[in-house]
C-alpha cells in the first residue's frame, strides 16, 4: 500500500511554542530511507497519536489530536545521505510533560523508525517508572501500536 504524501495542510497543527529547546543530534539516513521519510504519516485512526510532514529540510511531528508541535527534526542534504544533525522540542507543559533531552532524542528515533520506516522498535520509556505507568505511557505515546513492531511469540512445538 502506498501512503499519501503528509503536507502541512494535510492536518489541523499548531506551530512551534516560543517554550522550546534546541538539541544537537547525530545521526543519518540514507537516501532510500529519506525518501521514505519524507511521504510523513497522516493518522488513520483515532488510535494514531502522532501526525508528521516534511517541509523544507524539517521533519515535523504533531499529536494528532491537540495539533501541538511536539517535535521538528532537521535532515541536511549530505553526500548520499542525509543528515540528522539538531532538533526543536517543545518545552510548554501545557502542551508536552517532556522534559529529559535524551529521552526526546530517544523518542525522535522510534517515530521515525516505527512510523515512518517500517522498522521494528522498542518505544523508549523514560526512567524510573512503574508497569502501570509505564502502559499508560505507551498507550499515551503510540495508541494501539503499544511501543512498535511485530510481537512474535513461540508457537507450541507439538511436544508433550
Amino acid at each position: 500500500m502506498t501512503r499519501k504524501r503528509a503536507t502541512a495542510v494535510s492536518w489541523k497543527i499548531k506551530p512551534m511554542p516560543a517554550a522550546h529547546q534546541e538539541l544537537a543530534l547525530e545521526g543519518s539516513y540514507s537516501a532510500a530511507e529519506f525518501a521514505q521519510i519524507s511521504l510523513g504519516y497522516i493518522p488513520q485512526e483515532q488510535q494514531d497519536k502522532w501526525f508528521i510532514y516534511l517541509e523544507g529540510e524539517w521533519l515535523h511531528f504533531h499529536r494528532s489530536w491537540t495539533g501541538s508541535c511536539i517535535f521538528q527534526l532537521h535532515l541536511a542534504p549530505a553526500d548520499g545521505y542525509y543528515q540528522a544533525d539538531r532538533a526543536i522540542v517543545n518545552r510548554d507543559p501545557a502542551q508536552y510533560r517532556g522534559h529529559d533531552d535524551e529521552q526526546d532524542a530517544r523518542l525522535i528515533s522510534h517515530l521515525v523508525d516505527d512510523l515512518l520506516l517500517g522498522r521494528f522498535s522498542v518505544l523508549p520509556l523514560p526512567d524510573n517508572l512503574s508497569a502501570e505507568d509505564q502502559q499508560r505511557y505507551q498507550k499515551d505515546m503510540m495508541g494501539k501500536r503499544r511501543g512498535g513492531g511485530l510481537r512474535l511469540d513461540v508457537k507450541g512445538n507439538g511436544r508433550s
